[in-house]
């Protein structure tokens, strides 16, 4: 038992450290982050305020595009396309045979350095990606907690002769297993990031403690077996709770699985949130020994649902149908503050039309807009599955507000959050930016580069790149891209919109403003990626390019292996490139 003692204690000593060395890791781009006054109100706690004036238009959907006689055009995509688009401002461009010298390259440090931005070979092979998506860093981190488990379950023990040990080890998993499933995640918010970016951790640990369970229970049956006195001990009451606390791990690890979290959510909630509760109990009356691990898992859980409470804000929102896209936007006027650009909230739509249990179920959304407007808080809701087709159909039923019959309607609400976003870093600290999303990951550009032009910063470039189906998407969201391009003069911002249907029409004399282009096919992001960078060092830019992208995993995932496989010798010029992911999916 000593032994045993020991080795777990150092283990959680070992895991807990790590935790420290990550934490130490982010100070520098904390301290940038909360040097900013205004940061610390920021991303915390939504809120109302006195707007600001503002003059950015709604989407709106009877917007049309004028077509007049004559237009100038260029081809950007340089691959045969017949879809012409606006051409960029020549003195902002400049070609990348043009720079042969490296000596000629600005070398000139990077105002947030980060590991990616300085080590850019070491960081490219840390971003790349291997099995099920997950980078290099992610498995090499997941190796490493592994290790850690199997060391200290198997060091000078058999599971065959010594089951106690594997129960034990999965005890002290405990507070970890529950502090990386909170919202409010004390981890996270030490290393610097969202919740959701160490959902991977806490599924490895959830695996981890369903495996350890199952040997630590074969183990004594085989051991009882052997002495001949198993009915005995299954008859005992601390046994039998043992194997409640194992019929609630079993049912865990099976309801988390992939198929079952994308074929029914409610279940896979409804089996944590029971089975969670029901295991603790059972670990408590199992083994006294659970007790101070079971107190520290409660703490984490409680503490997380009172802040969640605290976050959360039971209030009204109009639906507007963008039958375009396939979207439901949600406008709620009465949040207007508290959020920074890239991050999310959690949505319950407290209405009977949701269906018998659609009320009760809460999905994430990227908020899509700025903060401080007299507009509020704006969500884009892609239409993809039951919950959001039942969102949108709502949005298209028709009410009467004080102008007669219009489209959409008003609706209470729970808004929980704001959660994710990018964490200590600060994008407005860079020279560039590309934002590369797919469908309603346009939310996640929207908000980010609406931010970025509110604020006074020293970004010279700005690039979305947005990859959707039909073209006719672009429709809605016009008027938005003409004000963003047409806002800031010191900023070169151009939307890049690319669509894969085919389609019967043509473009010929269609008019789209300065800075926004759309062309057939996919975007080929390692020449934008490349012009960005050049574009931002021509531009006199010299603190790096943030790369961010919002869509399915498909595009993260191509988005990586570009800026892992980008020119070093240009990275290093233009003060180094982040990237930082948003994916769809569980």
């Amino acid at each position: 038992m000593g032994l045993d003692d020991d080795l777990v204690y150092h283990a959680d000593i070992l895991i807990f450290g790590i935790i420290l060395i990550f934490t130490c890791a982010s100070l520098p781009r904390a301290y940038a982050r909360f040097s900013r006054r205004s940061e610390w109100s920021r991303g915390h706690l939504l809120r109302s305020i006195v707007p600001f004036p503002s003059t950015k238009p709604r989407a709106n959907l009877n917007f049309t595009l004028s077509h007049p006689e004559k237009s100038t055009f260029v081809d950007f995509d340089h691959g045969g396309s017949s879809i012409t688009c606006a051409a960029l401002p020549s003195q902002h461009r400049i070609n990348l045979a043009h720079i042969a010298d490296e000596k000629a390259l600005p070398k000139v440090p990077n105002r947030d350095p980060t590991v990616s931005s300085i080590w850019h070979p070491i960081a490219s092979m840390l971003r790349s990606r291997v099995h099920d998506n997950y980078s290099v860093n992610q498995v090499l981190l997941m190796l490493a907690y592994i290790t850690i488990i199997f060391y200290v379950s198997f060091y000078k023990s058999d599971p065959f002769t010594d089951p106690h040990r594997a129960g034990f080890v999965i005890t002290s998993q405990i507070p970890f297993v529950y502090a990386l499933a909170t919202k409010n995640n004390i981890i996270g918010m030490m290393v610097g990031v969202g919740y959701e970016k160490l959902n991977f951790l806490h599924r490895l640990v959830g695996r981890l403690m369903v495996i350890g369970a199952n040997v630590h229970f074969i183990g004594y049956v085989y051991k009882w077996s052997l002495a001949g006195d198993i009915y005995q001990n299954l008859a005992k009451d601390f046994v039998r709770w043992g194997i409640v606390a194992l019929v609630c791990l079993d049912l865990l690890g099976f309801c988390s699985t992939e198929y079952v979290r994308s074929k029914s959510y409610n279940l896979f909630i409804a089996s944590h949130v029971v089975s969670l509760i029901i295991f603790l109990f059972a670990a408590c009356y199992h083994e006294p020994t659970c007790i101070p691990y079971v107190a520290a898992a409660c703490v984490f859980y409680i503490l997380d649902h009172i802040v969640r409470a605290v976050k959360t804000h039971v209030t009204t929102a109009k639906l507007r149908p963008l039958p375009e896209l396939g979207i439901t936007r949600v406008e709620v006027p009465s949040i207007n503050a508290g959020w920074r650009a890239g991050q999310h909230v959690r949505l319950r739509v407290l209405s009977s039309s949701m269906g018998w249990w659609g009320w009760t179920e809460v999905h994430p959304f990227t908020i899509a807009n700025v903060a401080e407007t007299s507009e509020g808080m704006v969500l884009m809701c892609k239409k993809t599955g039951r919950w959001t087709g039942s969102l949108f159909s709502m949005a298209q039923s028709a009410s009467y507000g004080e102008t007669g019959m219009e489209v959409g309607r008003d609706v209470r609400v729970m808004v929980e959050g704001p959660y994710g976003g990018v964490g200590h870093t600060v994008m407005s600290n860079y020279s560039g930016a590309m934002f590369v999303v797919g469908g309603s990951g346009i939310s996640f550009a929207l908000s980010a580069v609406s931010d970025l032009v509110q604020a006074a910063t020293d970004m010279k470039v700005i690039d979305i790149i947005w990859s959707i189906q039909d073209p006719s998407s672009l429709t809605p969201l016009l008027p938005l891209f003409m004000t963003l391009v047409q806002k800031n003069p010191s900023t070169r911002i151009n939307v890049h919109v690319f669509y894969t249907r085919a389609i019967s029409t043509t473009f010929d004399g269609m008019y789209l403003p300065h800075g926004v282009t759309i062309l057939p096919g996919r975007p080929k992001l390692a020449m934008l990626l490349d012009a960005a960078i050049t574009n931002t060092m021509a531009a006199g830019g010299s603190n790096g390019v943030f790369v961010g992208v919002c869509g399915p995993v498909s595009l993260a995932t191509t988005t990586a292996r570009v800026v892992r496989n980008s020119d070093a010798r240009l990275c290093t010029a233009v003060g180094g490139v982040k990237l930082h992911e948003e994916t769809f999916g569980w």
